[in-house]
């Protein structure tokens, strides 16, 4: 399997779930970048004004959970579909940059295809996620409920988008399979309604403190 067997199922069923293969552009963050604080500092900062604030907190809060949908998302959706994924820790992964938000996951070339879920999930937050977590927590002042919300909400999100594409195959219980498995209690953090793919989280993101909310709440949002 290669990397465009793993990765090309999930853009062909959502396309804004975008991915590349290196070499990275100028802004895209990639490898040790990744565990910088002052780096992925300045590249939270830079989505101010599309956002319409600075308050670091709330652009904190926003870009992570725009960094784990696009991923984290985008790395699981790929194992639910063709069960396997590319290394996400891997030391030329990382995200691209577009107008200033994380919009594609950035694939490292030479990394080698994960087949096993236990071994790609400890990747992906171990040798990835954790570490831009810990380089937001002291500059954005974000609690880990918060932090890890954020990744569930984004991961559901993209899971979901998957799943209720036309054309998706059946896969809600390989999905369940990948949320039963992720880490930091997020499983804890929100829940799938029954019978539905909607996923309403118990933690809030902080989007309704952007002047586009109107003070109006998202879907899944714990304050409803």
């Amino acid at each position: 399997m290669t990397v465009d067997d793993a990765l090309h199922p999930v853009t062909a069923l959502v396309p804004h779930l975008r991915w590349r293969v290196g070499p990275p552009a100028a802004d895209d963050l990639i490898g040790e970048s990744l565990a910088d604080a002052e780096v992925v500092a300045e590249a939270v900062a830079a989505s101010a004004a599309g956002r319409g604030t600075g308050d670091p907190q709330v652009l904190g809060s926003l870009w992570w959970q725009a960094y784990c949908y696009r991923v984290a998302g985008t790395t699981l959706a790929a194992w639910a579909l063709a069960e396997g994924a590319p290394d996400p820790g891997a030391r030329g992964a990382g995200v691209g940059i577009a107008r200033s938000r994380p919009s594609s996951l950035l694939v490292d070339p030479s990394a080698p295809l994960v087949r096993d879920l236990e071994e790609l999930i400890d990747r992906l937050f171990g040798g990835h996620l954790d570490r831009v977590a810990e380089a937001l927590r002291g500059r954005h002042a974000l609690g880990t409920r918060l932090l890890w919300g954020n990744a569930a909400a984004g991961i559901a999100s993209a899971l979901g988008a998957v799943g209720t594409a036309d054309g998706a195959p059946p896969l809600r219980a390989r999905l369940d399979v990948v949320l039963g498995a992720l880490p930091h209690d997020l499983a804890a953090l929100g829940t799938w309604q029954p019978g539905l793919w909607s996923f309403r989280r118990r933690t809030c993101c902080l989007w309704w403190k952007t002047p586009a909310s109107r003070g109006a709440l998202c879907e899944d949002c714990s304050l409803r």
